[in-house]
């Protein structure tokens, strides 16, 4: 490993690099997008990082399909919605088509799951136009669209009359 006054360890060679990276997926599943950031950080050679990625999926270390599909599924059981799980998938860099297809083939039901934070979050049914906003405006930061949070709502408002 070369080391220059100022900054921090360069990782010089392929198998450094390997090293490095074998070290990241020890701890955690890592996008193919964050592995890169992460090793472009300690390597000025581009085209190693790259190979090393691709050695990495090629061993089945890394997988970005995996990735997505386990993101997902931990979302969900944090009880997010489909546009928060699309746009930290997207900021990780997995592509769009593979985010939605994994998004759809979670087998949720997100009406259910926007009904189910709604009752955890507040009493009862909003009684006051600013009650409903603080609601909806919840649920939208959530990542839920607004014709689900509308739904959830009024099932809430529902569920209050009976």
């Amino acid at each position: 490993m070369a080391y220059s006054r100022n900054s921090k360890p360069s990782l010089t060679t392929e198998p450094e690099v390997m090293d490095a990276c074998i070290r990241l997926l020890a701890r955690r599943d890592y996008s193919a997008g964050e592995l890169r950031k992460k090793l472009a950080a300690k390597s000025a050679d581009q085209t190693i990082v790259e190979r090393v990625i691709a050695r990495v999926q090629e061993l089945g270390y890394q997988n970005d399909e995996r990735y997505a599909g386990a993101y997902v599924r931990y979302a969900i059981s944090q009880g997010k919605g489909p546009g928060w799980i699309a746009a930290q998938l997207f900021q990780r860099e997995i592509h769009k088509a593979l985010i939605d297809d994994s998004i759809e083939s979670a087998e949720v039901d997100w009406q259910a799951l926007a009904e189910e934070q709604l009752q955890r979050k507040f009493k009862g049914p909003a009684l006051d136009p600013k009650e409903l906003a603080r609601q909806f405006r919840y649920l939208s930061s959530r990542g839920f669209q607004p014709d689900i949070i509308r739904s959830a709502v009024d099932s809430l408002k529902a569920e209050a009359v009976l």
